[in-house]
């Protein structure tokens, strides 16, 4: 009997805690809806940022996604690559793919063009299939960018061999000409 009422009172706690919980993430999703709707600029990433850290885990990848959204708007693609590296360790697994995304393009947009490919490559290695030819198409461009030519060329030649490309002729050009580059880089490095 002792054990069936401690089972109980575990039960129910738990149940108290689930309530609160739910209560705690709508309190903080309404607060969210007020900040959109009332602040701008600088003041609206300040609020959303002081929200944050009292927010449940289940509200912070929203928040964080109108921070980066926020940021973006404003030029300020460090900020917006933080806050989309938060919602990547924040954010549901689903998720977590689209905000790597956003976090190497505002690191990019940002002229961390080496740091956007780290991301992307370790999101090459973590991220559903569905999403293979976005983040080599990102990783290509990205690479290229930051010089890393090895890294565009692979990516490159992942996209190509993957297939079902538009712009094939693009692809084969800018595979011969990172070749090219890649080669010249062996020789001088030799």
């Amino acid at each position: 009997l002792a054990a069936a009422a401690i089972i109980l009172v575990a039960a129910g706690g738990y149940a108290l805690y689930g309530v609160y919980q739910k209560g705690q993430v709508e309190k903080a999703e309404a607060a969210l809806g007020e900040i959109i709707t009332t602040k701008t600029g600088t003041d609206r990433i300040a609020a959303l940022d002081s929200l944050a850290k009292t927010a449940p885990a289940e509200a912070k990848a929203g928040i964080y996604l109108e921070v980066a959204k926020t940021a973006q708007g404003l030029g300020d693609f460090a900020k917006a690559a933080s806050a989309f590296e938060a919602v990547a360790t924040s954010a549901p697994a689903g998720m977590k793919t689209i905000a790597a995304l956003g976090q190497a393009a505002a690191l990019s947009r940002a002229g961390q063009d080496a740091k956007a490919v780290d991301v992307l490559d370790a999101l090459a290695g973590s991220a559903p299939k569905a999403f293979a030819m976005t983040i080599d198409r990102q990783l290509a461009v990205t690479a290229e960018a930051a010089q890393q030519w090895q890294k565009a060329l692979a990516a490159y030649e992942r996209m190509k061999a993957n297939g079902n490309v538009q712009n094939a002729s693009f692809i084969d050009a800018r595979i011969a000409d990172l070749k090219t580059k890649t080669a010249g880089a062996t020789k001088a490095n030799g």
